[in-house]
């Protein structure tokens, strides 16, 4: 498990912050350095914007991605949609697998750095790391996945198709670091033109292929994915440069110190990370392991329905790490107040999915209806997973990756575990307990250790 950033003690933080001749020099907890007490209702504000951003956003993604694969499926083969979303699906994790750490450590840094000089030099070493990472690790990747996965044997037999996976890995790596600025920066409404331009890119550039050249097959779909993560990736810099703050060069020895500083906070929230997405990936292969393939696509569909309550939560959270990140005092009352603003977003979109659940799932066919109760448990789950959220948020903000990373790996060991056990003899129902269970345990444990756990009250509370 990545260690964290110690961070500085409660009583003895800055009160101004750094100047100029003193860079900070922590690379755990960008808050550390701003400690006068924001006003609440700007800091409200300025997080309730952000996570409206952030949910907007994956609405927007989810809603054109939903158009891109539903038309590549009525214009090519499924085997060869088959492969150019094993393809693609390979090139984001790799993405992913280097970036994510780095990108949420960007958050915690930037508010630390007082000039444009020490901004730009964390951005641009940042992306420059992490893109040119991606390269490396993607071209030696193509070898043994060629080898060893059958449906991603172009990557070791057609040079272009090798050529535009590791381009397109690198594409998303930038622009992903680019969306993990604009939300350390508060400002999620140009993650949302960058992404909304990806998007439609995206699936515009399907279009062409379809008419252009209909026989492109997985290519074309491996071809407009890389373009468009390559696109987003530009516009992402641009928006950056006129919207946020210039870039430009940097001096590649003090580029590299920064790296240096910034390599342990980032396994740190890269672990926090990788243990909160386990569960997505690893549910349903438990689910098929125990139940048979039948089972989990009832599982998955309605995994799937109910995910739409779950990004309502990690929204929030993450405003919630940006907005702390920038001002530490009153954090314990923002953090209150952003759980508040959670559970009320919740409820309402908690109540129509359970209302209407049975009829949607029936949509996909009669068998899927199996899945409501496991459905409604789903939902139920979404109230106290925003308490252990909220906990993680304020946790990276204070440097305390360790405990992050601890809270968030008990809790994705509770819900495999219990799947594993509870699906022979409960169904799918089993993976959806198991995951209610497993967010009550994170729930309980911060309301049990929250001296540990939460930030403790302001001097004037």
């Amino acid at each position: 498990m990545a260690t964290a950033e110690a961070p500085l003690p409660e009583a003895s933080l800055p009160s101004a912050q750094p100047s100029a001749d003193e860079p900070a020099t922590d690379g755990s907890s960008i808050g550390e350095r701003h400690t006068g007490k924001p006003s609440d209702r700007g800091a409200l504000r300025s997080l309730t914007v952000n996570s409206l951003g952030i949910m907007a956003t994956t609405v927007v993604n989810a809603g054109l991605g939903y158009g891109y694969w539903t038309l590549a499926a009525r214009i090519m083969p499924s085997t060869e949609v088959g492969l150019g979303s094993a393809a693609t699906s390979a090139l984001v994790i790799i993405s992913l697998v280097v970036h994510l750490g780095a990108g949420v450590g960007l958050i915690a840094r930037l508010p630390q750095r007082a000039t444009a000089e020490q901004w730009r030099l964390t951005v641009v070493a940042t992306l420059a790391a992490t893109t040119g990472g991606t390269l490396l690790v993607a071209a030696v990747a193509e070898l043994p996945l060629g080898l060893l996965v059958a449906p991603l044997g172009p990557l070791t037999r057609d040079p272009w198709f090798a050529l535009w996976f590791v381009l397109g890995a690198a594409g998303w790596t930038g622009s992903g670091v680019l969306d993990y600025l604009f939300i350390a920066e508060r400002r999620a409404g140009l993650m949302l033109v960058r992404n909304t331009a990806t998007a439609v890119a995206k699936l515009g550039g399907l279009a062409v292929v379809a008419v252009a050249v209909p026989e492109a097959g997985a290519m074309g779909l491996l071809l407009t994915w890389s373009l468009s993560g390559l696109l987003g990736t530009g516009a992402g810099l641009l928006l950056c440069h006129r919207r946020v703050r210039p870039l430009g060069r940097v001096p590649l020895r003090a580029a590299g110190a920064e790296l240096v500083l910034l390599a342990r906070p980032a396994l740190g929230h890269h672990a926090i990370s990788v243990a909160g997405l386990v569960p997505t990936y690893l549910l349903p292969v438990a689910v098929t392991a125990r139940l048979g393939a039948s089972a989990n696509a009832a599982f998955y569909i309605t995994w799937m329905i109910g995910s739409a309550i779950f990004m309502i939560s990690p929204a929030v959270s993450s405003a919630l790490f940006a907005e702390g990140s920038h001002q530490r005092g009153g954090l314990r009352r923002i953090a209150l107040r952003s759980l508040g603003v959670t559970v009320a977003s919740i409820a309402v979109p908690a109540g129509v999915l359970c209302a209407i659940g049975h009829p949607v799932l029936g949509i996909f066919g009669a068998g899927y209806r199996q899945g409501y109760g496991l459905l409604v448990v789903l939902v139920l789950s979404a109230f106290p997973d925003a308490v252990s959220n909220v906990a993680v948020a304020t946790l990276r903000v204070r440097g305390l990756l360790n405990r992050a990373a601890a809270l968030n790996a008990v809790i994705a060991a509770v819900a495999v575990a219990g799947t594993w056990f509870s699906t022979p003899p409960l169904g799918i129902l089993g993976a959806g307990v198991s995951w209610l269970g497993a967010q009550l345990v994170g729930a309980l444990a911060v309301l049990v250790f929250h001296r540990r756990l939460l930030p403790p009250k302001d001097r004037n509370d």
